[in-house]
């Protein structure tokens, strides 16, 4: 037995926008992360040395502009 049902763009949109927001589809798709980050060395590698220079640079322009933010540094209670 074969069921035929006209399935407008709308249907469609809505039954996936339902799929991607259950919980399922959430679960699954943080599983397949999880294991391609954690098995992929040359990734891990690339996402340490970028998170490295974004700490460099911050420090260094917090460094080169600290007149502006040491002055409201203060060790009393507001």
């Amino acid at each position: 037995m074969k069921i035929n049902e006209d399935l407008n763009k709308t249907d469609i949109n809505n039954g996936i926008k339902t799929y991607m927001s259950s919980a399922e589809f959430k679960e699954k798709v943080n599983k397949i992360v999880k294991d391609r980050l954690s098995n992929n060395k040359e990734i891990e590698d690339k996402s340490v040395e970028i998170t490295k220079n974004v700490l460099i640079q911050l420090f260094k322009t917090l460094w080169l502009r600290r007149n502006t933010w040491i002055t409201g540094l203060s060790n009393r209670k507001s």
